[in-house]
């Protein structure tokens, strides 16, 4: 399955495509070094260079990216953790695949929640640099796996945040609710389906969210579904939930939130996504029959400090042989419309 990620965008020389398959994640500690689990961190590098990490743990293999705060552009990372030692010891890269630096710390736990601290010394690839590091777990990943055999199978992932604040709780009610509907309504279509007829192969579907940025008054998180219930190919769909967290609660953010009311904020947007899609070569962009983007179609959007991120999944703007297409607008060509008193005052200092 796609996962609509930026951080998976880091990955895409490793992997050579955007696509990430997900697998069964424990939201608990890491029992046995069979497990793979994924973890979600925030923390600092030094003391002026706020960052936030994401890793995956499958045995001794880590994987994941990290980014600057400031930056918002995600750092693939790879490395070995030592189950007995608690030593992890990670290599970053740039786009080319060259070692830019070092990470070596130590994994603590905290009763029966594992890695719920990681600190230690990074450093730059020629080590002539160092500074410590401390993280801190913000998130575990809940993985819930069906398999009905000849039938079909399904998986579904989100982030199960730990910060024992109201607003956490309830964005991660919401996504198990989300999580749990989709599930029953997946199982009872195909129940249904092959309780009538014969099977033409085994359907599939594929839920996740990740978590594209994190901070206390704001956390955006990137989605999407892919199902296949027989014909050439699957189908994805792309959603994303950004919550600005004020007076102690989560409001669900819609794309007008973030800009001045009667402002021309979709045509800005539709003017942006258009030329930067006709860069990507775009079929339906580049051949004239789409011209202009309505809000509907600017619907799955994540908010980083890069800028508004848009996907657009398979026919959206182009043939379904082009795949997806991924646009960011930065903030500086938004300064006109974006409220400045709403969600996104943080990244326009």
């Amino acid at each position: 399955m796609v996962e609509f990620s930026l951080r998976n965008a880091a990955y895409l020389f490793l992997i050579t495509v955007f696509c990430n398959v997900p697998v069964c994640i424990s939201a608990h500690a890491q029992d046995n070094a069979g497990n793979e689990s994924r973890y979600y961190y925030v923390g600092t590098i030094g003391d002026n260079f706020p960052v936030q990490m994401e890793l995956v743990i499958d045995s001794g293999d880590v994987s994941g990216s990290y980014m600057y705060d400031k930056v918002g552009i995600p750092i693939p990372l790879t490395g070995e953790f030592d189950l007995k030692s608690s030593a992890l010891n990670m290599v970053e890269q740039d786009e080319k695949g060259q070692k830019t630096g070092t990470f070596k710390g130590t994994v603590r736990s905290e009763g029966k929640s594992f890695g719920m601290y990681i600190e230690g010394e990074w450093s730059k690839a020629n080590g002539l640099s160092t500074l410590p590091f401390k993280l801190t777990k913000v998130a575990d990943f809940v993985s819930t796996n069906v398999n009905a055999k000849s039938k079909y199978e399904a998986s579904y992932m989100y982030p199960s945040f730990i910060t024992d604040t109201k607003a956490n709780r309830e964005i991660t009610e919401r996504l198990e609710k989300e999580a749990v509907s989709e599930k029953k309504k997946f199982a009872g279509e195909a129940e249904e389906y092959f309780g009538s007829q014969e099977s033409a192969g085994e359907w599939q579907e594929n839920f996740s969210y990740s978590i594209e940025y994190y901070s206390p008054e704001l956390i955006s998180l990137s989605g999407e579904v892919f199902s296949y219930t027989g014909g050439a190919h699957g189908n994805t769909f792309y959603m994303s939930s950004n919550y600005w967290i004020k007076d102690g609660k989560a409001l669900l953010l819609s794309l007008s939130d973030l800009f001045t009311p009667k402002s021309n904020y979709v045509k800005v947007l539709s003017d942006y996504c258009i030329r930067d899609l006709r860069k990507q070569q775009a079929g339906w962009v580049l051949n004239g029959e789409l011209k202009e983007l309505k809000a509907d179609d600017l619907s799955a959007f994540v908010i980083s400090p890069r800028g508004i991120t848009f996907a657009f999944a398979p026919y959206a703007v182009g043939p379904y042989v082009e795949g997806s297409y991924f646009v960011t607008v930065g903030y500086a060509g938004l300064k006109g419309v974006i409220n400045p008193g709403g969600p996104l005052k943080q990244f326009l200092k």
